[in-house]
């Protein structure tokens, strides 16, 4: 299987008028995205590796194999 390799991080906007600091994030992981296998069934993975914070939406629960909701930055 072919894979892209890049680096993952979020953006923790839950509460978007938090006055607090926050430190540097901290090296974002570095992922191989298999090309072969729809976004849908890689996102946990990806979620559990970036030890975000919020649960995964319910739009991931319905997609298709032939849809494609979000866009990879690199």
């Amino acid at each position: 299987m072919a894979s892209i390799t890049c680096r993952l991080q979020y953006l923790e906007d839950s509460d978007p008028f938090i006055c607090t600091n926050f430190p540097e994030p901290r090296r974002p992981p570095t992922l191989n995205v298999e090309e072969n296998l729809p976004l849908s069934e890689q996102i946990a993975g990806i979620h559990k590796l970036l030890e975000a914070p919020l649960k995964v939406g319910h739009r991931w629960e319905h997609l298709r194999d032939d849809e494609q909701p979000c866009r990879l930055m690199f």
